[in-house]
């Protein structure tokens, strides 16, 4: 992988799990008892394993999706929206539908949002 793809790789895993984190205080700031740094920790801990989980599922999908091969295709997953986003490189225009395509049918995913760009030949 591109230097360029491991930065958005670690961009967007960062805003992921800073919007699990917000939504997470939101969500107990109503209650009586806020949770204990401890669980909060276990609870980013877990939707960060659940993300990583559904993004490998997207990824398998993808590499076993005919129309794809070539392709540097990075995945990022947010379990509790369902949203996943694509970000990579792709050869042909058509590559982005087929791509879309194949991960809105993984059980899971929501909706599916692409930062994929058309490979240009130096």
């Amino acid at each position: 992988m591109t230097l360029r793809n491991n930065l958005l790789k670690g961009a967007l895993a960062v805003l992921l799990s800073s919007a699990a984190l917000v939504q997470a205080a939101t969500a107990t700031a109503g209650d009586a008892a806020a949770p204990t740094k401890e669980q909060l920790r276990a609870q980013m801990h877990a939707d960060r394993a659940a993300n990583h989980a559904l993004a490998k599922k997207v990824r398998e999908t993808l590499f076993k999706t005919k129309g794809l091969n070539d392709t540097d295709i990075a995945v990022f997953a947010n379990t509790r929206t369902g949203k996943v986003i694509l970000a990579g490189t792709i050869f042909d225009e058509s590559q982005e539908q087929i791509a879309q395509d194949a991960a809105s049918k993984v059980p899971g995913v929501q909706s599916v949002a692409t930062q994929l760009t058309l490979y240009a030949a130096p």
